[in-house]
């Protein structure tokens, strides 16, 4: 259980560098490149949701 707790902090915390990383000011070049690793990275990352929905149904 614990290892689940895990797993889902650390993507929740790529997703939060992600979004801090475009949202940045200064890094025009920089931010077609984000968006595009950003957008690529997180087609994966919505398996998370229904790992969330199992988590909170298994603790209650």
């Amino acid at each position: 259980m614990v290892l689940e707790w895990a797993v889902l902090g650390y993507v929740a915390a790529a997703e939060a560098i992600m979004l801090l990383l475009l949202t940045l000011l200064g890094i025009d070049r920089l931010q077609k490149g984000l968006i595009l690793v950003t957008q690529n990275l997180l087609k994966p990352f919505f398996v998370v949701i229904p790992f969330c929905l199992f988590l909170l149904m298994d603790i209650y």
